[in-house]
């Protein structure tokens, strides 16, 4: 498994998360959404994901 694919599949994993958490009623799922999606966000400005980081070493890439 590549280190990006594995960092897609820990954002989709939280996103999913946050998801079925508020729909259960509980308010905090939310911020989990907006860590994402900031974090999402933040990493195509500057170019760095601390999440790809760590994959990359973890693999080895």
């Amino acid at each position: 498994m590549k280190a990006l694919r594995a960092q897609r599949i820990l954002m989709g994993l939280i996103l999913l998360v946050g998801l079925l958490l508020m729909r259960s009623g509980r308010s905090w799922g939310e911020y989990l959404l907006w860590f994402v999606a900031l974090m999402s966000l933040l990493a195509g400005i500057i170019n760095f994901c601390p999440s790809e980081w760590f994959f990359r070493k973890l693999f080895k890439e």
